[in-house]
C-alpha cells in the first residue's frame, strides 16, 4: 500500500512539474492544427483557399494563384491530414465566412485504404464527428483513444506532452548527441517563427535541405528511405469521405477543384500498380459531382527527381509550375462561365483536364 502511494505520489509530483513547464514545452509543439486556421481566421477571408496535406503546403503557391487571377490566396494546407481533417477543419474554418474558390491538392497516398482518422480525432474532432466517424469508418479503439487522449489531455500532462518532453530532453543533451540536438533546436527555432504570410513556406525558401532527390539517388540511394506503397480498396471510408467533402462545398455554395499533386518519377515506379488506378477513382468520384479534376500529368509538367525534396514533396520551382498550371485552367473555366467567381465544367472541358 505503501509503494502504490509513493508511485502515485511520484507521478503526480512529474506531472505537476510538466504542467508549469508548459509555456517552455510549447515552444517544440508545431501544432499547425491551431496556428494555420487561427491565422486565417484573422484576417479577411481571402478568394481562394488552398487545401490538402503537406504535399499541397508545399506544392499550393498562393502568389502564384493571385499573380493569375488578380484574387487574394491562402495555404491551408497541413502535414499528415488526409479527407477526414479537411473535411473537420472545413467545417470549422468556414463556418462564417466562405471563400470563393477551394483548391484541394491530393495525391495517392492520402487514400491508402487502411487510414484511420486518428489526427482529427486527436486534433479536430467533437463528440459529434467522433460519433459520425465510428458510425462511417467502423469502430476502432485508435481513434477512440486520439479523441479521449485530447479530453483527457490536459489531466496528465506527462502523457499528452510526451513528444515536447522528448524534444526538449534531447536539446538538453547536446554535448552528448549533438544530432538530435540540433534537430530540436531547429524545430523550436521553426515553432518560433510567425505563421508564414499567405500560410505558404518551403524549405528553399531559407537554403534548407537543399539536397534535392536526384542527388540524393545518386550519392547514396540506400539511404533514401522509401514512401510506403498505399493500399488501394475503391470502398475505401477515403473515397467516401472525398465524396462527402465534395458534397459539402456544394452545399455551401463554394466552387471546388481538386488536382492531383505528383510524387517523384522515383516514387511513381514503384507505385506504378496503385497509383494510376487511385487517380482513376478519385477523378471518378469528382466526375459523379461534376468538380473539376487536374491531373497535373508528366506530359503537362515534365519533371525529375532532381525536381523533388524528397520521394513525395516538390521542390519549389515545380512548386510553382504545378500552381501556374492549376491557377490557369481556373482563369479558363472563369472566362467559359462568364462569371469571375465561378468555375464552369462541362464534359469536354473535364476531358481536356486530363
Amino acid at each position: 500500500m505503501t509503494l502504490c502511494a509513493t508511485a502515485v505520489a511520484c507521478l503526480l509530483t512529474v506531472d505537476l512539474a510538466v504542467q508549469r513547464a508548459a509555456p517552455v514545452l510549447k515552444g517544440y509543439d508545431v501544432a499547425d492544427y491551431a496556428r494555420k486556421p487561427s491565422a486565417l481566421r484573422s484576417i479577411e477571408m481571402p478568394d481562394i483557399v488552398l487545401m490538402g496535406s503537406s504535399r499541397a503546403k508545399y506544392a499550393l503557391v498562393p502568389s502564384v494563384f493571385e499573380a493569375a487571377t488578380g484574387e487574394s490566396a491562402y495555404n491551408l494546407g497541413i502535414a499528415g491530414t488526409k479527407t477526414v481533417e479537411w473535411l473537420t477543419l472545413a467545417k470549422r474554418v468556414f463556418a462564417r465566412r466562405l471563400p470563393k474558390l477551394v483548391v484541394v491538392g491530393v495525391n495517392a497516398s492520402e487514400f491508402r485504404a487502411e487510414y484511420l482518422p486518428t489526427a482529427a480525432a486527436r486534433h479536430l474532432f467533437t463528440f459529434a464527428d467522433l460519433r459520425e466517424s465510428l458510425a462511417m469508418d467502423g469502430a476502432s479503439m485508435e481513434v477512440f483513444g486520439q479523441y479521449v487522449r485530447r479530453r483527457l489531455g490536459p489531466l496528465w500532462a506527462a502523457y499528452d506532452r510526451r513528444y515536447e518532453l522528448k524534444m526538449w530532453g534531447q536539446e538538453q543533451l547536446d554535448g552528448f548527441l549533438p544530432k538530435y540536438a540540433q534537430a530540436s533546436r531547429e524545430l523550436r527555432r521553426r515553432v518560433a517563427e510567425p505563421c508564414p504570410p499567405k500560410g505558404y513556406d518551403h524549405p528553399w525558401l531559407h537554403g534548407r535541405q537543399t539536397r534535392d532527390l536526384g542527388r540524393r539517388l545518386l550519392e547514396d540511394r540506400a539511404a533514401i528511405v522509401a514512401a510506403s506503397r498505399p493500399t488501394f480498396d475503391t470502398r475505401a471510408g477515403t473515397f467516401r469521405r472525398l465524396s462527402q467533402l465534395l458534397d459539402w462545398f456544394h452545399l455551401k455554395g463554394i466552387a471546388v477543384i481538386v488536382a492531383y499533386l505528383p510524387n517523384s518519377p522515383e516514387t511513381e515506379r514503384r507505385w506504378v500498380d496503385v497509383e494510376p488506378r487511385m487517380i482513376d477513382t478519385i477523378e471518378a468520384v469528382c466526375r459523379e459531382r461534376r468538380v473539376p479534376f487536374l491531373r497535373c500529368s508528366e506530359m503537362e509538367l515534365p519533371r525529375t527527381n532532381r525536381d523533388f525534396l524528397e520521394e513525395i514533396h516538390v521542390g519549389l520551382p515545380l512548386a510553382h509550375r504545378i500552381s501556374s498550371r492549376i491557377a490557369q485552367r481556373v482563369v479558363a473555366m472563369r472566362e467559359q462561365a462568364g462569371h469571375p467567381s465561378q468555375v464552369a465544367v462541362t464534359p469536354e472541358d473535364d476531358s481536356r483536364l486530363r
